[in-house]
């Protein structure tokens, strides 16, 4: 078999992997990596991104030098559906949801059991692949799978905005480079984007803007939300209870109408358990040497349990974050909602 064939069949075998898992799956040469760091770093330097959110969220990533495999040639990207999950806790007698966004139940593991996956399946014995450390949003849109909301969260056919992206570098000599992109790729946003100002309307912070595409990232609920430091004063929850994160963008797009599906994770927190992480997060929330109280909330047996409950689901933030955030969308007057 020629190489050109082998390649094709290469290519075909792991769109059609994906898609028999009801992923979205793209390839693209790995120059298209660095296209996209020189990019945000453009925009660093000319102001567009601030300095602050560059240097916590973006600067982290390790692209090509983080890799172990000696020439790779090729970026695998792959969205997985991933819903909206829910959490019931207990407050006040009742038994409230609160909801987690797509993304923050097992978000690690994902990538690893997607590999895995990958590698049993389809690659060869002679192919390597491993986890791509690089702004995977960016990546998607400029491979051509996905594409901007005005939200600046990226939407991809068929899925919305439910899914997790997982990338991935590839070195195996079997595929070619008509297999796949090329490095150059593009931005593109929803075409309904030009017109539509459901998200500018709904968010609570003013983080997405009128003026300009790109959001105002520091201003986003979402981010706040995940930071352990204190919820600066002018920070509106948004209308549904999250435990992290932020639904409101997504919730009122017309693009994700039909596709957001929640999921019950069969997890219930007892009254005690929830004025358990309440409790850490508002310790976490105090400021200066009081913060340190904490690590006393997070050794109460009430938080202890809460832990242990929902340890399995691999989240990627912690419980006392959780709990602040809990504690700040109740005594902040939002309608929980009851389940």
């Amino acid at each position: 078999m020629n190489s050109e064939r082998s390649a094709g069949m290469l290519a075909e075998n792991l769109k059609g992997w994906a898609a028999a898992r009801g992923y979205r799956l793209a390839i693209a040469d790995i120059g298209i990596v660095e296209a996209v760091r020189h990019k945000l770093e453009e925009r660093r330097s000319s102001g567009m991104i601030d300095p602050g959110f560059y240097e916590e969220y973006l600067s982290t990533f390790r692209y090509l030098e983080g890799t172990s495999i000696a020439g790779a040639r090729y970026v695998i990207m792959v969205a997985v559906p991933s819903p909206i999950s829910v959490l019931r806790v207990t407050v006040g007698g009742r038994k409230i949801g609160a909801l987690i966004p797509p993304t923050y139940i097992r978000y690690n593991a994902t990538f690893k059991d997607v590999l895995g996956d990958m590698k049993k399946n389809v690659l060869r014995m002679d192919a390597e692949a491993e986890v791509l450390s690089a702004p995977l949003k960016s990546l998607a849109v400029h491979m051509g799978m996905a594409a901007y909301g005005r939200n600046n969260i990226t939407y991809v056919p068929g899925l919305g905005s439910g899914h997790q992206l997982c990338g991935y570098v590839l070195r195996t000599k079997e595929m070619s480079m008509g297999a796949c992109a090329g490095a150059e790729g593009r931005e593109t946003m929803l075409e309904r984007c030009a017109s539509c100002r459901a998200c500018v309307k709904a968010c609570p912070t003013g983080a997405i803007r009128e003026d300009r595409f790109l959001i105002s990232a520091e201003r986003c609920f979402t981010l706040l939300s995940e930071s352990r430091r204190p919820m600066p004063a002018w920070a509106r929850p948004p209308k549904s209870l999250c435990f992290i994160g932020c639904m409101a963008c997504q919730q009122v797009c017309p693009e994700n109408k039909g596709r957001l599906t929640m999921m019950p994770l069969g997890i219930e927190l007892t009254a005690k358990e929830t004025r358990g992480i309440i409790e850490a997060g508002r310790r976490l929330a105090l400021k200066g040497a009081a913060a340190a109280g904490a690590d006393k909330a997070k050794r109460d047996p009430a938080f202890a349990s809460a832990l242990a409950k929902t340890e399995p689901l691999g989240m990627t933030e912690d419980l006392d974050v959780m709990g602040r955030n809990l504690d700040y969308f109740l005594s902040s007057g939002v309608g929980p909602q009851q389940i």
